[in-house]
């Protein structure tokens, strides 16, 4: 009498195994960014949540911050009234005039990318929010 094969479960793996590993892997391409919180007032450390294209994940993906539209650069200096750190962290400075300014985050639509080779060549993707100074 002879032993029964493994046959069908070496099939069944050999299907299942690569489908797995294509949800996971590195095809995945941001789709959508977006800032959160969207408004917030005086100090606040904004989060940029990023979007995949596919399974539409979300979570927070790491991203360039920018206090004025990016890849601008205006000719003379302007005053800085608010700080920007590179994690998003937001603050309005003391001579700030009351008001509201935009925040601006962008990040690589290939997530592999990283955000030290961003240039303005790079495919991405924008999301603003609002910083309110009183």
């Amino acid at each position: 009498m002879s032993k029964p094969t493994p046959l069908l479960p070496c099939i069944a793996l050999f299907l299942i195994i690569p489908s797995m590993l294509a949800c996971g892997g590195g095809n995945r391409q941001l789709q959508s960014l977006s800032i959160s919180p969207a408004t917030a007032s005086t100090q606040v450390q904004f989060t940029a949540i990023g979007t995949f294209s596919g399974s539409g994940h979300t979570s927070a993906v790491s991203a360039l911050w920018w206090p004025n539209q990016p890849w601008t650069y205006p000719p003379t200096p302007i005053p800085q009234v608010i700080t920007l750190s590179s994690t998003g962290l937001a603050q309005c400075t003391s001579f700030a005039p009351a008001g509201t300014y935009m925040i601006w985050a962008v990040a690589p639509v290939d997530p592999g990318v990283p955000l030290s080779q961003v240039s303005m060549t790079t495919p991405q993707v924008v999301a603003t929010a609002q910083l309110t100074c009183p």
